[in-house]
């Protein structure tokens, strides 16, 4: 069987059964969460005395839409560049108009912000609005912003572990501190990676798709409430056992190697034009496809899947032609710490030959 590049990451046995033995040895901080929407969720909830006016980027997940809504929160949303920076103009000019009172930014796949939206985010605490950083997509990042009221991020789409975020609160207000695990979706989560493992081991593909059920169910779980779990102490364990400085390093060997060889064409343009912009070790490498489906179904023909990163869930976020460009034609290429240069060989080639 030809090795198969992306999808979700896998525990084997041994691995698994020392996670169980040991996670009683570790203690999950009261900052960090089962989910990242969940910390979210949290901060929602605990902003005394202002208007529940959120300001979010419109290129972004519903699952960061979410957890203000459920809370009783008006979203509103500002314009970014095809270049997935922020529309300073657009960005001021929402603020004015609207007056939220918290402002959400994300870095984009391994690109810190820039000093422009460093400046233009400072000015708006300065101006008494909150402002929270989705550190998602640059869970490694070492740009440290004094001014930034919460800091939040998913550990669970970087590591092999079945659920993981983080809340780093910068304010004086409190916010809660989940107490109970989130068991049901940490156990459908655990028992898809484990049979994942066990179909690369033996190639039933009945594994495969009762991995792919179960991770599905995991997902029904997680969007049916949105209730703050605390961090698994299975997740907190394995997490412990991860070498974090390998993981950074082969995710920018594999996005560089990719930005090397990959190149603009009539039918495919690179997301980062220029890999200094790449500051940090980036969640995916990023590509404008003109056929995107075209190009997935080769990919996951030669075992190679490509995730669409975000399907559109709220017609509300498409504001601007480049925000309906960037959801119809942006594709995910895994670049993550699983794999080598000779993947990304193969995934180079397949992509030059679409």
């Amino acid at each position: 069987m030809k090795k198969e590049i992306g999808s979700i990451y896998t525990l084997d046995n041994n691995t698994l059964l020392d996670a169980k033995q040991g996670e009683d040895l570790i203690s999950s901080d009261i900052n960090q969460y089962s989910l990242c929407r969940e910390a979210l969720y949290d901060i929602a909830i605990n902003q005394p005395g202002i208007n529940m006016i959120v300001l979010i980027p419109a290129y972004t997940c519903q699952t960061v839409i979410t957890p203000f809504e459920e809370a009783g929160w008006t979203c509103f949303f500002y314009n970014v560049n095809k270049g997935l920076r922020i529309d300073i103009k657009d960005l001021q000019d929402k603020v004015r108009l609207i007056k939220p009172s918290l402002v959400v930014a994300h870095p984009y796949f391994g690109m810190d912000l820039d000093r422009r939206e460093v400046e233009v985010l400072q000015n708006l605490h300065n101006k008494g609005i909150r402002v929270i950083i989705d550190l998602t997509q640059c869970i490694f990042s070492s740009q440290v912003l004094d001014f930034v009221d919460y800091y939040v991020g998913s550990y669970r789409k970087w590591f092999p572990i079945p659920d993981g975020g983080f809340l780093i609160n910068n304010t004086n207000i409190i916010i809660g501190q989940p107490q109970n695990e989130n068991n049901v979706f940490v156990t459908n989560e655990l028992d898809a990676m484990y049979l994942r493992d066990w179909y690369f081991r033996n190639e039933d593909q009945r594994l495969k798709d009762i991995s792919i059920r179960l991770s599905k169910t995991a997902d029904s779980i997680a969007e049916t409430n949105i209730v703050p779990h605390r961090m698994s102490k299975i997740s907190c364990f394995l997490l412990h056992q991860c070498d974090e400085v390998s993981n950074q390093h082969n995710r920018m060997a594999n996005f560089t190697y990719l930005f090397n060889h990959i190149s603009d064409n009539e039918k495919l343009e690179l997301v980062c034009h220029d890999l200094n912009n790449v500051t940090t070790a980036p969640l995916y490498f990023t590509l404008y496809v003109k056929e995107r489906a075209r190009l997935q179904k080769l990919l996951s023909l030669n075992s190679i899947y490509a995730p669409v990163l975000w399907p559109v869930e709220d017609e509300r976020v498409l504001i601007t032609e480049d925000i309906k460009f960037i959801f119809n034609h942006l594709l995910a290429i895994p670049c993550d710490q699983r794999y080598d240069q000779d993947d990304m060989q193969r995934v180079a080639e397949v992509i030059n030959n679409y």
